[in-house]
Order: C-alpha cells, then sequence, then structure tokens
C-alpha cells in the first residue's frame, strides 16, 4: 500500500472548503446584512469596514457604556480603525455581546476604561474569536495597534485585562447572535427612517420583526377585537329591542283587533277585587242590556263553573271595553244625540235584533 498521496497535498481536493462562503446559509445571512444594514447592493464590495449606519450605533452604544470623558468615542476614529483593521459587522455584533456581558459581569470595568480603547479592544477580541485559526488568517496586536494609533504594549495590557474582567467568556450561542443581529437592524432602520423622514419596505419589515413592536400590534389588535365585540353586542342588543317592541305592538293590535280573545288568568286577589260592584261613569249606558250578546257569546262556549266565570267574563268585558277606541267621526247623530252603534261597546261583536 502506498502512503506517499496520504501525505501529497496535491490530491487532496479543496473545492469543498473554497465552496464554504457561497453556502446557502452564508449568502442568505450575506444579503440579509447588506439588504438591513445599508451596505449596498454592490456584490463586489467586501463587507470588511462597517457601514455608516451601523458605526453611529456602535459609537453612541459605547459612549453610554464607557461614560469615562478620556479619550471619548468620535465617529471619526471609530471609521478609521474599522477601515484599518478590517472590522466585519459579524465581528462588531460579537464586540456588542461581550460589552453587554460586562455590563452585568464587571461594571466597575466599564467605568475605568475609555470607549475608544474599549472600541479597540472589543473589536480586536472579537475577530481574533471569530477568523484567528492559526494558519492563514491571523490578528496581529501591531497591525491593530497601528489601526488605532497605540502602542504595541498597551495593546497587549488592554487585551489581558479585558479577558480577565469578562473572565474568558467568549462563546456565544447563535441564538443570541441573532438576537443581537434583530435589534441592531430594527435601530438601523428606525434611526435612517427617521432621518429620511419615511421608511422603506425593508424597514418596515426590520421594525415589525421586532419583539416590542409585536406586543404593541398584539396589543392593539385585542383592543380593536374586544371594541368590535363590543359594537356587536350593542347592535345586536339595539335588533333584538326593535324586534321585541314590534312583537309587542303587534301583539297588543292583535288583542284590539280580537277582543274576544283570551285574556290572562286573574288572582285570587284581583278576583276579590273584581267581586265588588263597579261603579260606571256619568252617561255609560247600562250593561245589563248591551251585554246580552257578551252573555250569549259566553253560553255558547264552555265555561267554568261558578264565580270564577262571572268574574272573567266582567274582566274581559273592562279589558276589552279599555282597548277599543271609537273616533267621534263614527256615528251618526240625530237630534244631538249619537245614532245606536251596531256592535258592542264591549266586545265589539255586531248585536242581533233578538
Amino acid at each position: 500500500m502506498d502512503l506517499k498521496d496520504l501525505f501529497d497535498e496535491s490530491s487532496f481536493s479543496f473545492s469543498d472548503f473554497q465552496q464554504f462562503p457561497f453556502l446557502p446559509g452564508h449568502q442568505k445571512l450575506t444579503e440579509r446584512v447588506r439588504k438591513r444594514l445599508y451596505y449596498g447592493w454592490d456584490t463586489d464590495c467586501n463587507l470588511d469596514t462597517l457601514s455608516s449606519p451601523v458605526t453611529d450605533i456602535a459609537v453612541e452604544l459605547l459612549q453610554k457604556s464607557a461614560p469615562s470623558p478620556i479619550r471619548k468615542l468620535q465617529k471619526k476614529y471609530a471609521s478609521h480603525v474599522s477601515r484599518e483593521a478590517c472590522i466585519s459587522p459579524c465581528a462588531m455584533m460579537l464586540a456588542l455581546i461581550y460589552i453587554e456581558r460586562l455590563r452585568h459581569r464587571n461594571p466597575e470595568y466599564l467605568q475605568q476604561i475609555s470607549s475608544s480603547d474599549l472600541f479597540l479592544i472589543s473589536m480586536m477580541v472579537a475577530s481574533k474569536y471569530l477568523y484567528d485559526e492559526g494558519e492563514e488568517e491571523e490578528v496581529f496586536n501591531d497591525e491593530w495597534g497601528t489601526a488605532g494609533k497605540v502602542e504595541v504594549q498597551n495593546v497587549n495590557t488592554l487585551e489581558m485585562n479585558f479577558l480577565h474582567a469578562i473572565d474568558w467568556s467568549l462563546y456565544t450561542d447563535p441564538k443570541e447572535f441573532f438576537t443581537v443581529l434583530n435589534w441592531l437592524e430594527g435601530s438601523v432602520a428606525e434611526k435612517q427612517g427617521v432621518k429620511r423622514g419615511w421608511f422603506t419596505y425593508t424597514d418596515m419589515c426590520a421594525i415589525l420583526e421586532q419583539s416590542l413592536w409585536q406586543q404593541a400590534f398584539v396589543h392593539f389588535y385585542q383592543h380593536i377585537a374586544k371594541l368590535a365585540c363590543l359594537l356587536g353586542l350593542v347592535y345586536l342588543t339595539g335588533v333584538s329591542g326593535l324586534i321585541a317592541s314590534a312583537a309587542v305592538l303587534q301583539q297588543a293590535s292583535w288583542f284590539r283587533d280580537r277582543p274576544g280573545a283570551i285574556f290572562p288568568l286573574v288572582s285570587v286577589e284581583e278576583r276579590s277585587e273584581l267581586s265588588l260592584p263597579l261603579e260606571l261613569p256619568a252617561g255609560t249606558p247600562a250593561p245589563s242590556s248591551d251585554m246580552h250578546c257578551c252573555m250569549l257569546a259566553e253560553e255558547s262556549v264552555e265555561k267554568p263553573s261558578g264565580a270564577p266565570a262571572t268574574v272573567l267574563c266582567l274582566w274581559g268585558t273592562i279589558f276589552t271595553s279599555l282597548l277599543c277606541t271609537t273616533s267621534p267621526q263614527a256615528f251618526e247623530f240625530n237630534n244631538g244625540q249619537p245614532a245606536a252603534s251596531p256592535s258592542c261597546p264591549y266586545c265589539g261583536k255586531i248585536r242581533s235584533d233578538s
């Protein structure tokens, strides 16, 4: 067995490794960063520096994290370092994660260091963690010292202090990385939209993906749904009231047109009150003669036995007389006296001559 081929570099195919930057996931991430972090659509432009909106956010965040007035970070210095040291947006986001960890674990360190030194050393450590594999791509402290206009010994000291302050905790979960990416996209879109006075479709997509905006829209939709349900309930209540009113009016007109309808039963107290003699107003004809048809009608129907039948008949007659209203023009006057109505004033039935 020939073992020479195992140690011959020319026998290995590096096509798989050379195509690694062009994996679908890497292409999607690159397009996303170009589009949402304002790197432009020029594919020839490498992502080896920070865009102007991203630089503004980095400067603002570092000034808040390290409030020391000594060597305060300026945009001009940050742009120079990112251009000379070829800082990628992924390295910048990783540096922001490290700074956030320092805010929780060692806030005293942030009070002692200047914002310019913090920017330089955090970007250098993040670039080392991402790209320095020790063979092809290496990160040298002297190059970063030249880019940041700092002596190499000072760079080494800043690096050791930074690693001790963060307790050498450099690993970052991908979920944490994409969380920072989402926040950075939303911040860039919001600031650029406010600066221009209008938002692009990409800006709106980046803003609406933020958790705070999603919660705000969820609360808004819930309030709209509650308001719609309340208005629907009020509408249904109003329609039900109209239908009930129409039913009551129809029932009343039906009782008026059919005075012989069956009326509700009367309680014992009402029966005792109705059993008393009824005093009719002056001018009302005696019910003895006019109630003849009512009595005849009651006799044709199977009537209850005893006093309740009389009470029910009397109550029905009174209720019918109250419901039935007769207009004055319905009668003809003879010698100032109204003509006798052919119908009974109590039950509304046509009188018989017998």
